[in-house]
């Protein structure tokens, strides 16, 4: 509770922060924020055109594998993203942190906040992209989608505390990025993004050690309501947010422990 009251009343700082980490994402850029709406069209062109013409995955129901793909790709750029920045953060902003008195809290809540609006700024090339599937027949427009706000607050939760516990950890071990990079893409794989776990023909085994991971609730919840139409039973609701919450728990208190030695390591 500390953590979470230290941003609340420094928040007037952390907007100026993050409006301060977005300007300079795209300083000297031509297209500027467009860019990140620029990115998430390319790469569903990509995956359009390559999925459609190249490769042909079978699909239970005729479902467009690129728009599946896509619903699942979108979140998990906005946590990988916010988790990588988060191991370099402190250490970017170490002048900033020894001069001023800033609370280093701040800066993982920068980041996240940061790749949160690069999400939001995704979400109507998704949402158009449903759009037009549904007007040309190839798939139903998902009217859950009211429900996005409530299947992203995980994702924030769970973003939140691995960034700040990354970004504690990373001051002293400063290769801690390329080992959480290769566990990403490890975790990647170990989550429904590219594959379902309800219409995939595996081993009966290999279901259930997959649905041990706790990332596949968050992944299966924002489908549901982004891409299949139906609302998530309440059991996806509780493990999803029971591990968000858990997740930002471990991520506060491990910060907290290391947060007296952060200025100085840094």
């Amino acid at each position: 509770m500390r953590h979470l009251s230290l941003l609340w009343r420094h928040r007037a700082l952390i907007s100026v922060l993050t409006q301060r980490e977005l300007a300079a994402r795209y300083r000297a850029s031509v297209l500027g924020f467009f860019w990140s709406l620029l990115n998430p069209l390319m790469v569903l062109a990509v995956y359009a055109v390559v999925f459609t013409t190249v490769f042909q995955p079978r699909f239970e129901g005729g479902r467009p594998y690129p728009l599946f793909l896509f619903a699942g790709l979108l979140p998990w750029m906005f946590f990988s993203g916010a988790i990588l920045d988060a191991a370099i953060t402190l250490v970017d902003n170490g002048p900033l942190l020894a001069k001023v008195m800033c609370p280093p809290e701040l800066f993982p809540a920068v980041v996240v906040l940061s790749h949160l609006v690069h999400h939001l700024f995704a979400l109507p090339v998704l949402i158009g992209a449903m759009w037009v599937a549904s007007a040309w027949g190839w798939h139903v427009f998902p009217w859950t989608i009211f429900l996005l706000p409530l299947a992203l607050i995980p994702w924030i939760l769970v973003a939140a505390g691995g960034a700040a516990a990354i970004s504690a950890m990373a001051v002293r071990l400063r290769d801690l990025r390329d080992l959480v990079n290769h566990f990403l893409n490890l975790l990647f794989f170990a989550s429904p993004i590219i594959y379902s776990l309800e219409v995939q023909q595996m081993p009966g085994a290999l279901i259930r050690v997959l649905k041990l991971n706790p990332m596949a609730s968050l992944v299966t919840v924002y489908r549901d309501v982004v891409f299949t139409g139906k609302v998530p039973p309440l059991t996806q609701w509780a493990l999803a947010y029971g591990f968000g919450v858990l997740a930002w728990i471990l991520g506060s208190l491990v910060f907290s422990r290391l947060r007296d030695s952060l200025v100085e390591a840094v």
